[in-house]
């Protein structure tokens, strides 16, 4: 349990230095309400995107190519959805949702790569598929459905899967 700890621990500190004070171009969408979609595309290097959104219904999409970017999605409510993209180098992505029906996709391809998807609620399905060396997942449910999938591609790659009730 201790190695876990460790483990979650580490890829929080790595978080924290993957170069988000540094994002060239920044992307912040707020929603709140009933059925909306986002969609949020971004190529070069240091770039950072955040997506809230509050509400029932909700979708949202992101792409970044390039290095060091930065992907953050957050839901609450029920019947949202959440897929992510990064092709590069050294991107760090992570979702957040707390909800009934939590879906979360993330794929990246690359080396250096950090992925994390925590969720709270019923329905709960994580899907992480990276593709490349020296990448990192974890995954952290609590709640209900818990269904996380974890494929990883490569070499040197961690991935750390925590489910609870």
């Amino acid at each position: 349990m201790k190695s876990i700890a460790l483990a979650v621990a580490s890829l929080a500190a790595l978080a924290t230095l993957s170069g988000v004070a540094e994002a060239r171009n920044r992307t912040t969408i707020s929603q709140y309400g009933y059925g909306h979609g986002t969609a949020t595309v971004q190529n070069g290097d240091l770039n950072g995107a955040v997506v809230t959104q509050s509400g029932v219904g909700q979708y949202s999409r992101g792409v970044q190519n390039g290095y060091r970017n930065y992907l953050r999605m957050d839901q609450y409510g029920t019947r949202n959805r959440v897929t992510t993209e990064q092709r590069g180098v050294d991107n760090y992505s992570v979702t957040g949702q707390q909800g009934f029906d939590l879906r979360a996709d993330t794929r990246q391809v690359g080396a250096g790569n950090i992925a994390g998807i925590a969720q709270i609620g019923r329905g709960s399905t994580a899907i992480a598929d990276q593709a490349g060396i020296n990448n990192t997942t974890a995954v952290i449910q609590v709640g209900d459905g818990q269904n996380a999938k974890v494929r990883q591609v490569g070499e040197g790659n961690i991935s750390v899967v925590i489910q609870g009730e």
